[in-house]
Parts: structure tokens; C-alpha cells; sequence
């Protein structure tokens, strides 16, 4: 169950008598629309909503309603998907998405009978005004969506939070976190760097990750000590697994004349095995359990903007 406000726009008259409405304008009437201001109940109690900076814009001659709202009930119950428009009803009031009575070639799930040409206008409008706030907003995130845009930005919001990869550590938060965290809690340093540009990490045995932070990514270095041939580098990132291809990384190794070279994506830290086949195996006699590794890295985007996200430093 997900708690809303509704609040109307419009002044009070000061005539006691019943006055007939007058003719509107449309933009009068886009005016005077419910706006619906939703809000998850387990991320902010109602007298923080109540208190939205978004609430706060209206005159204080508005009034609000409060009530409950289970937003399941806008599920298509075909496809089990939000419901978006347009959205289509059978003459006994079943609806359906369209690309659900498509599927259906225009026969009710219901009752059978036919539908795919009746809209359902009053489910439509009120998913048209209904706004919620990110199930991420006990992270950061302060972003009221539309109802319709509410799945398609949870999967990429910046505040999607991250449980720390060291093991035996449970702190779970934003990626904007990390790098405090990983500083005051595993004494791990932060490389700040470019896009297309080469950078260099020295590795030293005492280190199992740096974090790796670009205007607006966090990638995060691991090193993987004492492997039965050697040592294992690769690298994660802080986003969700369908973004895996929005980046690439070369690695180069380097010990005297010898030079190990990868080019790859980073997987994404939710993943289960994250380095897969996506290592560098650094031989002993390249390195010593005990020296230090230099590492060269070089980070590229395929062009296309992820993200508004800003690490801060």
C-alpha cells in the first residue's frame, strides 16, 4: 500500500449564496486539475508529504485530501505491467493495456467479450495525474514521477543503493557514499580520472581495491591476491546489470619488457561472479606475492549520456 495526497487548486468563494459554475477555458481548467502527490509508506511518513516542497508551492486558501492507495490496482491483470495508455475496457468494464488485448486479438481474459476499441477515460486520467516519489528516496533521490515513468527510472536512478563488496561488511547506500566509506571504514584511496585518458595505479599487496571515480560513474578496482598461478585485477561499477555496455575499459600490466593487456566491459557490482572471464592473471614471476603491480588503465563511453548523476569529491 502506497500513501498519496490530493490536492485541488482553486479558491474559496466568499458568497454564501450557491453560485452557478461559468464556462472555463481549457487552460483554466488544466489549472484547477487534482494534482496527486504520491509517496511509498515504509520511505516517508504522511506528515513529511503533507510537507513537500512541491505542497508547499500552493496558495494557503488550498485545501489537500489524504487517503490510501494500492497501486497494484493499476496492474494490468493480464501482463501483471503497470498500465499505461491507452488503456481499453470490454462493454462489462474489464480492462486491459493494448498491447494485451492485441495479443488477445480483442477478446475480454474476463468474459470474452469484445474489447480493444472502448478506452477506459477515468483510469487514463487519473494515471495521468498521479505522481510518486522514487522507491529510493530513503537513499537521495527527491524525484516525483509520473506514474507511467516510475519502473523505467527506478531501474537507472542514481540512489539505487549498493551492499559493500568487502567481505564481512554489510554497509548498504548510494554510490555517492562510497567513497567515504571506503576510505573511513577500509583505509581504500580514490582515483579521480577522464574519459579516454591513461592513468596509472601502483598496487600494493595490502591492496584489494581503489575506488575509480569520473564525473559520473564509480567504477571500483579489485585485486585478488594468491590465486593458485597468481593475482587476479579487474574491475565493477556501481550500476545495474543492463548498463554493462555502456562502458569499456583497457588494463595493460606491465614488468620489465613484458606487458598483459585486456580490453572489456566492467561488470556491474550487483552481479554474482563479477569478474567472470573479464580478469587480468598477473603470473608470479611477474609479480611477487609481495611487490607492488603497476597497473595502466584507460576508461571509454560509447557516446550516449547515462546518467545526471555527479560523485562528489
Amino acid at each position: 500500500m502506497v500513501r498519496f495526497a490530493m490536492q485541488t487548486f482553486g479558491t474559496s468563494s466568499t458568497s454564501p449564496h450557491h453560485q452557478r459554475p461559468t464556462k472555463r477555458s481549457r487552460k483554466e481548467q488544466q489549472a484547477n486539475q487534482v494534482q496527486l502527490q504520491v509517496n511509498e509508506q515504509q520511505h516517508l511518513p504522511l506528515p513529511s508529504l503533507l510537507t513537500h516542497p512541491l505542497l508547499d508551492q500552493v496558495p494557503d486558501n488550498d485545501h489537500q485530501l489524504t487517503a490510501t492507495f494500492d497501486p497494484d490496482t493499476l496492474d494490468c491483470n493480464i501482463c501483471m505491467e503497470a498500465l499505461s495508455n491507452p488503456i481499453f475496457q470490454c462493454s462489462n468494464g474489464h480492462i486491459a493495456c493494448a498491447s494485451c488485448c492485441q495479443k488477445l486479438n480483442n477478446v475480454c481474459a474476463s468474459c470474452s467479450k469484445p474489447t480493444g476499441k472502448i478506452r477506459c477515460l477515468a483510469i487514463e486520467n487519473v494515471i495521468d495525474s498521479l505522481h510518486m516519489c522514487c522507491k529510493y528516496a530513503e537513499y537521495g533521490c527527491s524525484q516525483m514521477l509520473k506514474f507511467t515513468k516510475k519502473k523505467a527510472h527506478e531501474t537507472s536512478c542514481p540512489y539505487i543503493p549498493y551492499t559493500c563488496p568487502v567481505l564481512g561488511c554489510s554497509f548498504s547506500a548510494a554510490a555517492t557514499s562510497f567513497p567515504n566509506h571506503f576510505y573511513g571504514i577500509h583505509q581504500t584511496r580514490t582515483v579521480d580520472f577522464q574519459y579516454d585518458v591513461w592513468f596509472t595505479i601502483v598496487l600494493n599487496p595490502s591492496d584489494q581495491h581503489v575506488v575509480l571515480r569520473a564525473v559520473d560513474m564509480l567504477f571500483l578496482l579489485h585485486y585478488d591476491l594468491n590465486h593458485a598461478l597468481g593475482n587476479i585485477v579487474y574491475v565493477t561499477f556501481f550500476g545495474g546489470i543492463h548498463r554493462e555496455e555502456f562502458f569499456s575499459y583497457h588494463l595493460e600490466v606491465k614488468s620489465g619488457q613484458t606487458r598483459l593487456t585486456m580490453e572489456t566491459i566492467p561488470r556491474s557490482i550487483l552481479q554474482d561472479d563479477k569478474h567472470s572471464t573479464n580478469f587480468v592473471l598477473i603470473p608470479r614471476p611477474l609479480n611477487a606475492p609481495q611487490g607492488p603491480a603497476q597497473i595502466e588503465l584507460s576508461f571509454h563511453q560509447p557516446g550516449e549520456a547515462i546518467s545526471g548523476l555527479q560523485i562528489n569529491k
